[in-house]
């Protein structure tokens, strides 16, 4: 492509959005990149001393301007079912390249129905999911299917991840997301009933795929020694690894089954832990389903815009430990990072994933496709360069 600029950061202005940018700022590739969203002042307030472009979230010919002038559109303005759709589309037409932090089964859904075969036309690599949720899951699995290989002459035939130790703050983006998710679940049969489908994110969500149904109750898995809980993300972070397994040719074969939980330790302070997580996340999965408590969650949560302070993110770190089997042998592989997961990784994860497919030689399909599948081992070395860990267990 010949345009103005490598990469566009649209929603600079928002709490993440700054942090993608600050991290952008301090990368040493040699880049030509500007910011984007529908306030002027505020962008020019940041002090990046990069071009400000202005578009707005519901205006398409803003957006298409934006879009035609850059390589790249990165965005972190969402929840995205609500101000993400016309950007994506402008991005497709205009044949540039994407990525976002989407957690919203339901729109890209819609997004994938709408959009897939006209990227693959114009060359437009859509790739949503680009931090905690869900390059951990997705790039975590992919890297250590390559190990697996390497090792064994042959791929797992079954992945389990265990989020384990994390500690990090909490966005308004985030609540916003989640609260829009659980809104349009509850005026929509047909959408709490995507929700429900392990594949609804694949090519054919309803083609003929092993049964795996989300973790529902405390577990134990005797391989590690630990007990396990259901993950607040896995619902969402188990569709993208499934897509992306789908969209590569299933090169880990048909049978292939991938699952995700929370971990806490094999002891009985962890079993207290495992408990109190599991009573939690029912807690808030009955809230969500009611409008008046819903409105109560939404009023003492963070608003947009607001997010952990420095501290909370510099202290902050996360733990993936990924198991593959097949046919009696085993690997334990390792993702993690020593900063706030939502924020401060989140940063990096969809900082690098920009800058890798703004800058990096990539060979991949075009189309809406995972992080794994558009960026593979470029954006590994990426991760692993800013201080993440992707590695087998000791």
């Amino acid at each position: 492509m010949t345009r103005q600029f490598d990469l566009v950061i649209f929603g600079a202005s928002g709490f993440t959005g700054r942090l993608v940018a600050e991290h952008v700022a301090k990368s040493r590739d040699k880049l030509r990149w500007a910011i984007a969203g529908r306030n002027r002042a505020k962008l020019e307030g940041l002090g990046f001393g990069v071009p400000v472009l202005v578009g707005d979230s519901h205006d398409r010919p803003s957006l298409d301007a934006i879009a035609k002038q850059t390589k790249v559109v990165c965005t972190t303005a969402g929840p995205y079912a609500k101000y993400g759709s016309d950007l994506l589309a402008a991005c497709v037409d205009a044949g540039t390249h994407y990525c976002d932090l989407t957690g919203e089964v339901q729109w890209l859904r819609r997004m994938i129905d709408a959009h897939h075969e006209r990227a693959q036309q114009t060359g437009a690599r859509i790739v949503n999911s680009c931090g905690f949720d869900s390059i951990p899951s997705d790039l975590g699995t992919w890297a250590l299917q390559q190990e697996f290989v390497a090792r064994y002459g042959r791929p797992a035939s079954s992945v389990l991840a265990l989020f384990g130790e994390t500690s990090g703050g909490l966005s308004g983006g985030t609540v916003a997301s989640g609260l829009q998710t659980a809104t349009e679940a509850s005026n929509d049969r047909e959408v709490r009933k995507l929700l429900g489908n392990p594949y609804a994110l694949d090519p054919d969500p309803h083609g003929p795929r092993p049964r795996v149904p989300d973790e529902s109750s405390i577990g134990w898995e005797p391989r590690l020694r630990m007990f396990t809980v259901p993950f607040i993300m896995a619902p969402y972070n188990t569709r993208i690894v499934r897509r992306g397994h789908a969209i590569a040719g299933f090169p880990w074969g048909q049978d292939f089954t991938y699952r995700e939980v929370m971990s806490t330790p094999g002891s009985a302070r962890g079993l207290a832990m495992a408990a109190g997580f599991a009573g939690g996340l029912a807690a808030i999965a009955f809230a969500m389903k009611r409008p008046k408590l819903r409105d109560m969650l939404a009023k003492r949560a963070p608003k947009p815009g607001e997010g952990p302070s420095e501290e909370t993110r510099t202290k902050g770190h996360w733990k993936v430990r990924f198991i593959g089997e097949d046919q009696g042998d085993r690997m334990v592989y390792v993702a993690a990072d020593r900063a706030d997961p939502g924020y401060g990784s989140t940063a990096k994860m969809l900082g690098e994933s920009a800058l890798c497919l703004a800058l990096d030689p990539l060979v991949s399909r075009a189309g809406l496709i995972t992080p794994s599948v558009a960026m593979g081992s470029f954006l590994l070395d990426r991760l692993r360069r800013a201080g993440l860990t992707f590695a087998t267990a000791a």
